[in-house]
């Protein structure tokens, strides 16, 4: 008996060790700003990030007021529903919405590699509608919707 309970003492012990460790894939919180200057070509991470969406539900492009003269280009691939309905209504009655979210946040693609050498170097790739995004952000989870500032205006797309 006494094996038994040393036993399913040390699982305990074990698992509440490996619970309390934080996962390599875990989302890191970022400003949208700083994810848009720093990713790379070919580059992502798996992200937390707020900002301004606008557009269609499920495609549309994210703003944030630090930086105006860049969007990132957003689609969603959610892995639960929790807050769709709470974003459809919000963008139903203004077309823009507050949101935090987590995803996988992608700088500029990569040129396919069969393209000849020349073209390759020539190459700078975007994201989205008409090619409007150097960056993509492929949302899994809507964390909070809210209404967007009145200070960011998205006329301009």
């Amino acid at each position: 008996m006494r094996m038994i309970l040393r036993a399913v003492s040390v699982l305990l012990l074990l698992t509440a060790a490996c619970l309390g460790q934080s996962s390599p894939a875990e989302a890191r919180d970022n400003s949208l700003c700083l994810l848009q200057k720093s990713l790379r070509d070919g580059e992502h991470e798996t992200v937390r990030v707020s900002g301004v969406f606008s557009g269609g539900l499920d495609l549309g492009i994210m703003d944030d007021a630090a930086c105006p003269e860049e969007s990132t280009w957003f689609e969603l691939a959610l892995q639960s529903a929790r807050n769709k309905e709470k974003l459809r209504r919000r963008l139903d009655r203004s077309r823009r919405a507050y949101v935090l979210v987590e995803g996988e946040f992608y700088g500029p693609p990569l040129p396919d590699p069969k393209l000849p050498e020349n073209i390759r170097r020539a190459y700078h790739g975007r994201w989205g509608h008409l090619g409007c995004c150097r960056t993509k952000l492929v949302v899994h989870a809507i964390l909070e919707v809210g209404t967007a500032p009145a200070d960011v205006t998205n006329d301009r797309h």
